[in-house]
């Protein structure tokens, strides 16, 4: 498979490609490898191109992409782009009908790449599609298909009140037997007050059109590429699908959801642990400057309060329950660190990203503070 595939992916070829594949690396030598194996199989016979843009790894992710997968277009940009703007290295240059973001943490199971440009296919009116992401545990990721966020629907999801009524109800569920299973939803629930944003209560088994899909694999047409353009580099991780997948609608096409595809996302085994609390905080510095550029910066400004709040509700419960022995203590001192980055992002101002490392925080191209 690996040859033919090489041979697909060749830069000089006449025929269009079917399939153009993008990929960014960072430091994900023990995982693009599975990735890359799992898409070739993926992919058998399809045209496919595919590029991989290493963001400067240090753990000889360049050395073993051209050593083990020599036919993939490598890009090894040097320096840490960020997600974004790795991405934008390749875009350019691919020529398939249609194009997929798809993250190095993630595993491509038989029969997703193909369902997914059938479904494109069959749906001339979706400019995108996304999968089911399902994680390592097995359990679907909630961000595969969701809500974009607004000012109206993030104060539930800060103060973690749709998980926790999530959890509530999903308890009720599994004492109640005896009754009949429901049936899966065919289409996003109408969004309740307190889970207007992840719609963790959505079962997603049924395709159906959504409004946003997860950046770590995002299957879109050539002409939305085209029309819409590239990735929005304001934030170097998080806001490239949320913004993306608005711009798409606002060009006049629909996104769909295709449960028949599955992916499985290695979510946060290629992030520090330690650094979850920063993690979460440019998560939230994301959702703000989405929040400015489609909602306004008053919008901006309401969500900052939002955070404020959030953080100081949540904080002491969750020392509390770090500083409580038991089993669960890592993961509670995880969800401590989260909430002390959301404190340290929302409390600051002007408002500014934790560092990573990234290019654009170079002494020659810091990042912008944007005032609250």
């Amino acid at each position: 498979m690996a040859e033919s595939l090489a041979q697909a992916s060749a830069p000089a070829t006449a025929a269009q490609p079917d399939l153009s594949v993008v990929i960014v690396t960072y430091n994900a030598a023990a995982l693009i490898g599975n990735c890359l194996d799992s898409l070739a199989t993926a992919c058998s016979g399809l045209h496919t191109e595919v590029f991989v843009v290493d963001n400067g790894s240090a753990d000889g992710t360049a050395e073993l992409l051209r050593q083990h997968h020599p036919w993939v277009q490598l890009q090894a940009t040097g320096q840490n782009l960020g997600f974004s703007a790795g991405n934008n290295r390749a875009l350019p240059l691919c020529r398939g009908r249609a194009v997929m973001l798809l993250n190095p943490d993630t595993v491509v199971q038989p029969g997703a790449v193909s369902s997914l440009l059938a479904h494109l296919q069959a749906h001339p009116d979706a400019g995108a599609v996304g999968p089911m992401l399902r994680l390592g545990d097995g359990s679907i990721q909630a961000e595969c298909a969701r809500r974009l966020p607004a000012p109206g629907n993030l104060l539930p999801w800060l103060l973690l009140l749709d998980k926790l009524a999530h959890k509530v109800q999903s308890r009720s569920r599994r004492r109640l037997t005896a009754q009949a299973a429901p049936q899966p939803a065919s289409e996003p629930p109408p969004p309740r007050w307190y889970d207007g944003f992840n719609l963790l209560a959505w079962p997603r088994q049924q395709a159906c059109a959504v409004q946003s899909i997860c950046g770590a694999c995002l299957l879109m047409r050539q002409e939305v590429l085209q029309q819409v353009g590239l990735l929005d580099e304001s934030s170097p991780m998080y806001l490239d699908d949320i913004d993306y997948c608005r711009r798409i609608l606002n060009a006049g096409w629909a996104i769909h959801y295709q449960p028949a595809a599955v992916i499985t996302h290695l979510w946060q085994q290629s992030s520090h642990p330690h650094r979850a609390g920063d993690h979460y905080a440019l998560g939230c510095h994301a959702v703000w400057l989405y929040l400015r550029k489609h909602h306004g910066v008053a919008a901006g400004r309401a969500f900052a309060a939002m955070a404020a709040l959030a953080a100081l509700l949540r904080l002491p419960p969750a020392a509390l329950m770090a500083a409580w022995p038991g089993a669960k203590q890592p993961d509670r001192r995880r969800r401590l660190r989260m909430t002390q980055g959301l404190a340290r992002w929302a409390w600051r101002w002007p408002k500014r990203p934790p560092l990573f490392g990234f290019a654009s925080e170079s002494d020659v191209a810091r990042p912008q503070v944007v005032p609250w």
